[in-house]
């Protein structure tokens, strides 16, 4: 290890270091020191607190929180930071690893960035991670404004979070994909799961009579996906067809017995209709 990086690796491993250090290297360090040792603490002193992340990376994980909100409804994940530990950029890890074992370096990578080094299985090479931290001035203090993965900067975090908002904002609006979720939810006839989709009061229409109103945690729930389930999903039937529609408030698109409408940002099932009849696949000729 060259001495530079040795004075660094002391410097972390040794010193008691504000989380506002007047070195990017020192303030990269202190958070890397504080994370090893207590992870959930560190978030609170440094991420938690808004003494980590820059104003305006912090408005596009906001803005990632939002869109995928719009998303909860799914049984999928969102979000730039839910699959795996992002300071660690791993889902597994050695659960002993510590600062000193891990053989974390950090190194100045020009005037404002910073270049860290460690492993996530201490005896194991190939699990080294290399990121470069890319810090902004706000206030006289540091802030991380983008993480990038090696030196190369490939992999931009910011690039990251901003296609994971794009992409949960589109699943949000369109409505073949809310259509997708709910027939899964009524062929494994899960009411609770369908009713997230509905927007109560969910007028639904009986084969025989008129037109009622369902809320929310309704206890005919159950009944009405296993009648959907039977009448619209069985052998023989045709699947449903996908919905079409433009994400335009108070937009209505009909697949089968659902309409869906748009509002405030979401595809809502907002009509049943069992009076619409199932269409069923024609039987094959029999055979001369």
């Amino acid at each position: 290890m060259g001495t530079r990086h040795a004075v660094i690796v002391m410097a972390v491993l040794g010193a008691t270091l504000a989380p506002c250090a007047a070195a990017p290297v020192d303030f990269i360090g202190a958070f890397y020191r504080d994370y090893f040792a207590d992870p959930a603490a560190a978030r609170k002193r440094h991420v938690d607190s808004g003494l980590f992340y820059s104003s305006g990376l912090r408005r596009l994980m906001d803005a990632n929180r939002a869109a995928c909100a719009k998303t909860e409804r799914q049984d999928s994940k969102c979000g730039w930071n839910v699959d795996g530990d992002e300071f660690l950029r791993a889902q597994e890890f050695d659960p002993a690893l510590t600062l000193s074992s891990s053989g974390f370096t950090a190194s100045a990578a020009g005037a404002n960035a910073v270049d860290v080094r460690f492993r996530l299985f201490p005896n194991e090479p190939d699990t080294q991670r290399a990121m470069r931290y890319v810090l902004v001035r706000e206030n006289g203090q540091w802030r991380v404004d983008d993480v990038r993965d090696g030196e190369n900067g490939k992999n931009s975090l910011r690039q990251l979070i901003a296609a994971e908002s794009r992409y949960a904002d589109a699943s949000a609006r369109d409505v073949a994909e809310a259509a997708r979720w709910v027939n899964i939810y009524v062929q494994s006839e899960s009411a609770e799961s369908f009713a997230r989709f509905a927007a109560f009061p969910l007028t639904v229409c009986e084969t025989k009579g008129g037109c009622v109103p369902y809320q929310e945690k309704d206890a005919r729930l159950p009944l009405l996906v296993r009648t959907l389930y039977l009448s619209y999903f069985d052998k023989g039937v045709l699947p449903l067809p996908a919905p079409r529609g433009a994400a335009r408030e108070g937009k209505v698109a009909r697949s089968g017995p659902f309409d869906y409408t748009f509002r405030q940002g979401q595809w809502w099932l907002s009509r049943v209709d069992l009076r619409r009849a199932p269409v069923r696949q024609k039987q094959p000729l029999p055979a001369r």
